[in-house]
């Protein structure tokens, strides 16, 4: 059933829904510490082809949150403004748009990788393993993008208990699997790179069956209709208004993510390998800030919905003013300690060193980063999209990648982890600088 998150105190309501959020996506880390671990073991060319797949894996994950987040913010203001209908038919819809994104994304994808890889100056003695492991990632797409538009459907009713017991389910049988598969334990082949990236296959296409069952046995207060579906261009294109920013968003860090690749490869496969152990642990440092995201989106969302515009601004500040604590903390532990946490992914020296430099130089910016994720999510849960997507360009586009082109030509790999830094001071100041202005409170395309 749906959740009034429109009540209440707003301390518990944001740790109620973001504590279950931000203790799936860290189960979820854990095992990719512990796959990064394994596939470390196999040798560090290994761990760099996981690496070069990461971006691509992130335009995935952005075209996911576009369905991800649109739903998300329209089935809210529509639980907010008891337009019940409305909410059934964004549900249906959402799967619309997974099922043909799904689809589209193996096609392309095991199309043309090997263009892509080449275009990313990825060297002819790392390709075999880069499209070993990039084939199962596109295999697993539709299980991604269909998962996400039944997650959609249990955030915006405030239900953050259940995708985490998923998501769980899902990492233990993903844990279990991948040293059996990577390294032949028992009766099971040695596959290697292919045996890490079938192991996240199977727990992929489990957790999608396993919400897939929760959202079509009835358990859920907005039950989406496929019996007479059809489309509406009104309801897309609500979904779109809000999900297209926030995909734009991701599609933006998987191609930049990209180009960061190229202009590492001139360093060496050590310094692509630093940079993924490097996501790695930012993936661990944000974890509670998508936590306190989802909440804010929801809350914001139904708050929006029913025109509690000073209750959602005040959740989106308190929620700040959590992930600025947070993230210094974690900056300050990383900045004193920056050589310890890359020995977790990779031991060669060269790599944990290039590694800690950048760590120490990041850390210095986590705080602004915090903010600018929470702020992200509360405009998305207004019903606007835009202002993420501007500051994302911002971030990354008009400040990231030249500057670390330039820096590391002039300074040398430290002056790509300076350019890094740099544009996350800008994006968390403008992010919060542009809520502050109120503009997310007139009305969204609904």
């Amino acid at each position: 059933m749906s959740k009034d998150l429109t009540t209440g105190g707003i301390a518990a309501t944001i740790f109620e829904l973001a504590w279950p959020t931000a203790l799936a996506m860290s189960l979820q880390t854990a095992f990719r510490i512990a796959d990064g671990v394994f596939v470390g073991m196999i040798g560090h060319k290994a761990f760099a082809a996981v690496t070069v797949i990461f971006p691509i894996f992130f335009l995935m994950l952005g075209f996911a949150s576009m369905i991800g987040v649109g739903c998300t913010s329209l089935i809210a203001r529509c639980i907010g403004g008891l337009r019940r209908e409305q909410a059934v038919s964004a549900a249906g819809h959402g799967f619309a748009l997974a099922a043909l994104f799904g689809v589209s994304f193996v096609a392309l994808g095991l199309t043309f990788q090997r263009a892509l890889y080449r275009l990313m100056g990825i060297e002819e003695t790392l390709m075999p393993m880069v499209v070993e492991y990039g084939t199962w990632l596109f295999l697993w797409a539709p299980f991604v993008f269909v998962g996400e538009a039944a997650g959609s459907i249990l955030r915006a009713e405030g239900d953050m208990k259940t995708p985490l017991k998923i998501m769980a389910a899902a990492v233990v049988l993903n844990a279990v699997l991948d040293p059996l598969l990577i390294f032949g334990i028992g009766p099971f082949p040695r596959l290697e790179l292919t045996g890490a990236a079938l192991a996240t296959f199977l727990a992929r296409v489990f957790g999608c069956v396993l919400i897939m069952e929760h959202v079509l046995r009835g358990r859920t207060g907005v039950q989406p209709r496929f019996r007479g579906f059809r489309p509406r261009a009104r309801t897309l294109g609500s979904i779109l208004w809000v999900g297209l920013p926030a995909s734009i968003n991701h599609v933006i860090m998987g191609l930049t993510g990209m180009v960061f690749i190229w202009i590492l490869t001139r360093f060496g496969a050590e310094a692509v390998a630093a940079y993924g152990a490097l996501a790695r642990l930012n993936g661990i440092v944000i974890l509670p800030c998508l936590g306190l995201g989802t909440a804010v989106l929801a809350i914001v969302g139904q708050c929006v919905g029913a025109e509690l515009f000073g209750r959602a601004e005040k959740v989106t500040w308190r929620a700040v003013l959590y992930a600025v604590v947070v993230m210094e903390g974690m900056g300050l532990l990383f900045f004193l300690t920056p050589g310890l946490w890359p020995r977790i992914f990779v031991r060669e020296p060269d790599v944990v060193r290039y590694a800690a430099v950048g760590l120490r130089v990041t850390s210095l910016s986590y705080m602004f980063m915090g903010a600018s994720i929470v702020v992200a999510a509360a405009f998305q849960g207004a019903g606007h999209g835009l202002p993420a997507l501007v500051v994302t360009l911002l971030r990354l586009v008009i400040i990231a990648v030249p500057a670390a082109y330039v820096l590391s030509v002039a300074v040398g790999l430290t002056g790509f982890w300076i350019a890094l830094a740099a544009a996350s001071v800008a994006a968390g100041v403008v992010s919060a600088v542009w809520f502050k202005a109120g503009t997310w409170k007139r009305p969204s395309r609904l």
